[in-house]
């Protein structure tokens, strides 16, 4: 087992999307000729897997555009025989594979001798220091200016009275001319009869290939409806639900399940040299469960941040501001009136595509609203449940 060096500049805890985002955004801040910082990424995982992928669209410059693999012009969200489209070439609904974005991170941190990543490695203590922070690890201790968290919260950052839990069974699965659009992206064909809010998310990949996942929205992630998507076998619901729609031809490739907090996240504070990122951090939006888009912004403010750092000497981080506070706002009404109806959600979401235009969908959902956006968002959503949401927010804050 290799040893870890005595100290570095600047440590990343995880290297997951947040932290190869990070690392990625400062190889681009810091000019090709010019010294970096010395980076240390530590990873739990001893491999890699392709057990996840994130889709956004794709409307601000980032370090992973080329390793994009699918884009969809159109979008949809369906019920019953109800069905919402809406189009938008100039910024695609876009995939990115969770692959596809570490090759990219890895290839971009090959060419930096200052950075370097340690995998196996589990993290325990984390101590301040006059020098810095000192973290203890399973493979020995690392001392650094500069700590960059971006692993999982624990149960006690997580506000969950506040909000919901996505629970999702993914699955690749290869159909031969399974007959579905190439061009469209299906985020939400609800479904009824289970507790929760259900709804399939289906992406076709190519002619033979689809991704379609499960994902119920919930209060309580140990229901039964929740727990039957985190199994390794594909959940009857979703087999089911193929085999409707595709017949009994299909065969999978590959799954990816999850539980992700759709809540605020309280993010802990230790001291300035000590951020948390990503999910950690806060970053994911509550109210959508989108990552990418916002965890990009956040990883170029961190990077510009960890530059200035490194040529000051000065080596404090602040929390990057990712959303406006009425945005914030928006999410904890809309997590509020979830928690308290979330029969009616099908309903509301169809009425808000309906009533609303593309260029205010991507960006109201890609975390980038403008003030009209937002006004356009709230005169699509039914006024009675979401004022007694924002009321019963009033009286618990």
């Amino acid at each position: 087992m290799l040893s870890l060096p005595p100290d570095t500049d600047v440590a990343i805890l995880g290297a997951g999307l947040a932290g190869l985002s990070i690392a990625s955004w400062l190889i681009d801040v810091i000019p090709p000729h010019a010294s970096a910082p010395r980076v240390h990424l530590l990873e739990a995982r001893q491999a890699d897997t392709n057990d996840r992928t994130w889709c956004f669209w794709d409307q601000q410059p980032h370090p992973f555009r080329k390793a994009i693999s699918h884009r969809w012009p159109r979008w949809q969200v369906r019920f019953g025989n109800q069905c919402v489209e809406r189009e938008d070439a100039e910024h695609c609904y876009s995939l990115l594979s969770a692959s596809a974005m570490r090759r990219s991170a890895y290839a971009a941190m090959a060419t930096r001798p200052e950075f370097d990543f340690t995998r196996g490695v589990d993290v325990g203590t984390i101590s301040p220091q006059d020098d810095g922070l000192h973290i203890a690890t399973s493979q020995g201790g690392l001392t650094s200016k500069l700590v960059i968290d971006t692993r999982p919260p624990q149960a006690a950052m997580l506000s969950s009275h506040e909000g919901v839990w996505q629970v999702f069974h993914g699955v690749e699965v290869h159909c031969p001319d399974h007959g579905v659009s190439p061009s469209t992206a299906c985020l939400m064909d609800f479904q009824t009869g289970f507790s929760g809010v259900n709804f399939v998310y289906l992406l076709p990949l190519d002619d033979h290939r689809l991704l379609a996942e499960w994902t119920c929205f919930h209060v309580d992630k140990t229901h039964p409806d929740c727990q039957r998507l985190l199994t390794q076998q594909v959940p009857p619901q979703l087999s089911d639900w193929l085999n409707k729609r595709l017949g009994t031809q299909w065969t999978l490739s590959r799954q990816e399940t999850g539980c992700l907090p759709m809540m605020p996240v309280v993010a802990p504070q230790l001291n300035p040299r000590y951020l948390a990122a990503g999910i950690r951090g806060g970053w994911m939006r509550p109210a959508t469960g989108y990552m990418f888009a916002s965890c990009q912004r956040g990883a170029a403010d961190v990077a510009r941040q960890i530059q200035r750092a490194s040529q000051t000497g000065r080596w404090e981080l602040t929390p990057p501001r990712l959303r406006s506070s009425a945005l914030e706002w928006m999410d904890k009404v809309f997590l509020q009136a979830l928690r308290q109806s979330p029969e009616q959600a099908p309903g509301w979401f169809m009425q808000l595509f309906e009533r609303t235009r593309a260029i205010e969908q991507r960006r109201f959902l890609g975390d980038e609203p403008r003030l009209s956006d937002l006004l356009a968002i709230m005169r699509g959503l039914p006024a009675g449940p979401f004022l007694k949401a924002a009321i019963r927010l009033a009286r618990h804050s």
